[in-house]
């Protein structure tokens, strides 16, 4: 179990309850108390249905109980339909009866202010003191699609959808229903629905945990606001790579409401947007940016075919089909190999002598008048070395030859074991009989190439981060404990400015400048001449951040009688910048040449943890935001991956006949420094080092420049 998890909570009872009780249940099925009760009989709801309100003797048909003292029997479900004052009184009703589940639809709770936020906080204790797991408030409901069981408000509760192995959490009730309905018209077929609501007690993440464990559930989906409990999401969705369960969440509201009025570059350079991308990413959560591609994902996903590369063939019976299709393959992270020459001798030898056999194939329309070369390319293809999966356009093929194609298409699947994924178009009129043969088999089918293209890259993204999470899981982080650090800062509010921030780095190994503190001149000059010339000199002061603003830089300072005029010069020019600022002094400091710049930081939020960012380094790194995080820890395959990630990567491998900087140096570093995040995690808020001065490989880096904000108890 991960540090931040806890024990998977069993939702059986919430999915398949025996019996059910609406409290607050109306007369009138058309309204939202009564809605629920008229969803569950016209589902043919096979349970105990117990309509609770004391005004009536009975609903729709029902016998009527004043409260759910007076029930014959203790439903699993309590569905909570009553007044926002009455809430806390129906849930300590349901704690005295020993109700498992309450489904609060009620709204004006966190969402409606302050002292919505305080009747919130009340609903919650009462509800985890007496042992009832709460969906809601201000939720719509949830949905059984595989057996039926509609339990909610809204017309979307009414209908009915496809079954199949994806199963969906909302944090959204209405734009939740409504991404089930579009999922299901573009063929997704489903396992769950829940809209969480404001989840005051049972949150996204625990659904996600149930559903990792739920054997009708292929592919888990969310719709996403934001998690409170976010430093669990990196340890549920390792958990669910393990267990082979992909998830496709559509995250919304990434942008930050507003900057931070913060002194430090890493905390200004994350937020949420980039802590919830850092989380995705290490996790394998495959990210979606609409209801469409959700759907092209998880459609993809549910079959449960992976590749075991990014190498795609692309076959269509019409060219421009596969010039989209291969722009958005190499948009999804998907390479278009060569084919093999006997591959290429093969069909060279079955299809017409116009047709283009490359990547993409086109075989022409003579696949129309001749199915066969479909199964002999297929087979062909499938067999390729090169190749790793198919993505195939076959536009409005239909009739007959469409029924053909498709049990071509999935025995090549089935006996090959390759991916196969389709884009057709044709009416469903007349292939609605080879459509049907492809969503048994769960072969994907797309109305267009490049959505076919997107589930090919959602395949390989996932294989990926299984194989990704394999080899983080062979190197693991190390863990360091300086508890003599920890001691030193606790109680400290001042922040620690460069001096003191570069010693508390190299206690964890990460290498620094040399470097001396001064109080005065005459001690610049001698440490500049002990340390070498030309050195640096830099204002030490935990109130003066950003030293070059302030005047308190001079770089290159060439001789000891510079070195006493820098000195006088600084602390003139940092007392005018900031007055009240304590001055601790100068530091002199070793220059470094021929190196690289780059900027590491910790951010350790609130919901996530401690972060680690790498990014370009100097006084542009602001401007320039090229910039990757992970949640720490980080380990030393994922520290080389967040390098990699920087659009500046070609920089510091050596591009345009630069000498390639010490990369594996800079991995290392990273490491450490997840390991301080994570040692610290009580006292540090921020840290920054900018500039790290990447060296030429094999020349290792130095910290060139630190700045550490504590915590305030």
């Amino acid at each position: 179990m991960t540090p931040n998890s806890t024990p998977t909570p069993s939702f059986d009872r919430l999915f398949v309850p025996r019996a059910i009780a609406v409290v607050g249940a109306s007369r009138d099925l058309g309204s939202i108390s009564g809605q629920p009760i008229a969803h569950l009989k016209a589902k043919a709801y096979k349970g105990a249905l117990y309509p609770v309100n004391p005004r009536y003797a009975e609903v729709a048909g029902l016998h009527c109980y004043p409260d759910l003292a007076a029930l014959p029997e203790t439903p699993d479900v309590a569905v909570v339909a009553v007044a926002a004052r009455r809430v806390p009184e129906v849930l300590a009703q349901a704690a005295a009866r020993r109700v498992p589940f309450a489904v609060v639809l009620t709204s004006g709770f966190a969402e409606a202010g302050d002292e919505g936020r305080r009747a919130q906080s009340e609903i919650a204790r009462i509800a985890r003191e007496g042992g009832v797991r709460v969906i809601g408030p201000n939720c719509q409901g949830y949905m059984n699609v595989a057996d039926g069981i509609h339990v909610g408000f809204g017309a979307p509760y009414g209908l009915t959808y496809r079954k199949g192995g994806v199963s969906l959490a909302s944090q959204s009730g209405a734009f939740g229903n409504s991404i089930v309905m579009m999922a299901n018209a573009e063929g997704l077929g489903f396992c769950r629905y829940i809209s969480t609501g404001n989840e005051s007690v049972t949150t996204s993440l625990d659904l996600y945990e149930y559903l990792i464990e739920d054997p009708g559930t292929k592919v888990i989906a969310g719709y996403v606001e934001g998690f409170q409990d976010a430093g669990r999401l990196l340890g549920v969705a390792r958990k669910a790579l393990r267990a082979g369960k992909p998830m496709v969440l559509w995250k919304v509201g990434s942008s930050e409401a507003g900057a931070r009025a913060a002194a430090s570059h890493t905390a200004n350079l994350g937020g949420a947007g980039a802590l919830y991308r850092a989380a995705f990413r290490q996790g394998g959560v495959i990210e979606a940016n609409d209801v469409g591609d959700l759907a092209d994902c998880a459609k993809a996903l549910a079959a449960g075919r992976l590749p075991r590369g990014n190498r795609i063939v692309v076959v269509t019976i019409s060219g421009g089909a596969g010039i989209a299709m291969a722009d958005r393959c190499s948009e999804a992270g998907l390479a278009l190999p060569e084919l093999d020459a006997g591959t290429v001798a093969a069909l060279r030898a079955v299809l017409p002598a116009y047709a283009a056999v490359a990547n993409p194939l086109d075989v022409t329309g003579s696949l129309l008048n001749d199915p066969q070369l479909l199964k002999v390319t297929l087979e062909r293809l499938a067999r390729d070395p090169n190749v790793d999966m198919i993505g195939l356009a076959l536009a409005a093929a239909s009739g007959k030859l469409a029924t053909g194609l498709a049990h071509e298409i999935v025995r090549v699947a089935d006996v090959l074991h390759v991916p196969v994924l389709v884009a057709w178009n044709a009416d469903p009129a007349s292939a609605g009989e080879a459509y049907r043969i492809l969503d048994e088999a769960g072969i994907p089918r797309y109305q267009s190439p490049v959505r076919c293209a997107r589930g090919a890259g959602a395949l390989w993204q996932f294989a990926r981060a299984r194989a990704r999470l394999a080899d983080i899981e062979r190197s693991p982080a190390p863990a360091v404990q300086r508890p003599a650090i920890a001691r030193a800062l606790q109680g400290r509010r001042a922040d620690l400015a460069e001096y003191e921030a570069k010693r508390v780095l190299a206690d964890y190994g990460i290498a620094v400048t040399r470097e001396r503190l001064a109080t005065s001149a005459a001690e610049a000059a001698q440490a500049a001449a002990e340390i070498g010339f030309p050195v640096a000199m830099k204002i030490q002061s935990a109130g003066i951040p950003h030293k070059t603003e302030a005047g308190g830089v001079r770089i290159g300072v060439p001789d000891a009688r510079a070195a006493e005029a820098a000195y006088a010069g600084i602390m003139a020019n940092a007392a005018r910048h900031a007055p009240q600022a304590a001055l601790d002094g100068v530091l002199v400091q070793e220059m470094v040449g021929g190196a690289t710049e780059v900027i590491l930081g910790i951010d350790n939020d609130a919901r996530f943890g401690p972060a680690v960012m790498v990014g370009l380094g100097g006084i542009f790194a602001e401007a320039i935001r090229d910039v990757s995080f992970r949640l720490a820890p980080v380990t030393l395959p994922e520290a080389q991956e967040m390098i990699r990630e920087l659009r500046a990567f070609a920089i510091l491998d050596g591009a345009r006949g630069r000498p390639r900087a010490d990369v594996d140096a800079l991995a290392q570093t990273v490491v450490a420094l997840s390991a301080l995040a994570l040692d610290l995690r009580e006292r540090v808020a921020e840290l920054d080092i900018n500039p790290l001065f990447v060296l030429p490989a094999g020349q290792g880096v130095r910290a060139g420049d630190a700045l550490i904000k504590l915590k305030q108890e």
